[in-house]
């Protein structure tokens, strides 16, 4: 079993037992340091994070405050995307699709019948009505209407079964990243994908686009691999720890921040080519970060919502 696949297996147990606990009793214990939270995003001036057992938390004030509610669902919530500050995506387990049109008060699910219940592992706001969502086994959906409804695709053909981590947009283009060394672009929205190689046969989680054709993918065991050409070559980054790469963020003050398992944030001051390595108070897996950072760095996970300090 690849280390994509252990580690939603882990999740998947873990919620199983804490799901043991009635849902009444749950919506009243729900605290933001004490469930465990896969995404976080910005729906205009407000945060929203979502989790396990279809929890979706909102802040108003940065996550000083967290009003705590749940989606309509049971399943884990693992992505929400947001194309303004009322209208988004949720998406999740079981092939869970959740739309949003006073960001994040309200969920209304959306069924997918192409999907099964396959699990989505993330949702991406291309722009405009556009949204792509992806997941276990070459699962990948796009909705031109804002989620009301959507349509499957073949990003790599009708054999292509490895597990989508993420998909971003690069410039006009679209870049897939997936098991298996999966790595992807595309330049027409998705219709037609060709195939970019990092020499690299593992699983990796995530990309982030810098700008001017910089881009970064990582996962598995601490591998990161830096491209200044839109994917074109690629040359590896020496993070110094072999813990999993989980996700990552460009802050708004330019610093580039990758997040991953037992607490791990590396910060990187010159655009992905060299990292500083920082950990959690509390060591738990990171799924997620904030794009914002202060005198401290909000984070999602294992542990809920944390605050990262983040030495200058």
């Amino acid at each position: 079993m690849n280390a994509i696949s252990k580690y939603w297996l882990a999740l998947a147990c873990a919620l199983a037992h804490q799901a043991s606990t009635s849902a009444a009793v749950a919506m009243q214990a729900v605290r933001p340091e004490r469930v465990v939270l896969l995404d976080v995003e910005r729906a205009g001036q407000q945060l929203v994070a979502v989790g396990e057992r279809g929890v979706v938390l909102r802040s108003a004030d940065g996550g000083g405050h967290w009003q705590a509610g749940y989606a309509p669902v049971t399943r884990t919530l693992s992505g929400v995307a947001f194309a303004d500050g009322l209208h988004g995506v949720a998406v999740g387990h079981g092939g869970t699709v959740l739309t949003t049109a006073d960001g994040g008060a309200r969920w209304t699910p959306v069924t997918v019948a192409a999907i099964g219940s396959d699990a989505l592992l993330g949702v991406l706001h291309v722009g405009g009505d556009v949204y792509l969502a992806y997941g276990a086994f070459g699962l990948y959906i796009e909705s031109l209407d804002g989620g009301a409804s959507w349509e499957r695709r073949q990003p790599l053909g009708p054999d292509f079964d490895r597990h989508i981590s993420q998909v971003i947009v690069d410039g006009g283009a679209l870049l897939m990243v997936g098991e298996s060394g999966t790595l992807a672009r595309s330049a027409d929205g998705g219709r037609h994908w060709d195939k970019l190689d990092a020499h690299y046969a593992g699983s990796f989680f995530g990309a982030l686009a810098l700008g001017d054709g910089a881009l970064l993918v990582y996962g598995m065991r601490g591998n990161v691999y830096r491209s200044a050409d839109h994917g074109n070559s690629w040359n590896k980054v020496e993070l110094g720890s072999s813990l999993a790469l989980m996700n990552g963020r460009r802050l708004d003050d330019g610093r580039v921040v990758l997040v991953g398992d037992a607490g791990l944030v590396a910060v990187s001051a010159d655009r992905g080519i060299s990292f500083t390595l920082h950990k959690s108070a509390g060591g738990k897996g990171i799924a997620q970060l904030d794009v914002k950072a202060g005198a401290s760095l909000l984070v999602v996970g294992e542990g809920g919502v944390e605050r990262v300090r983040l030495d200058k």
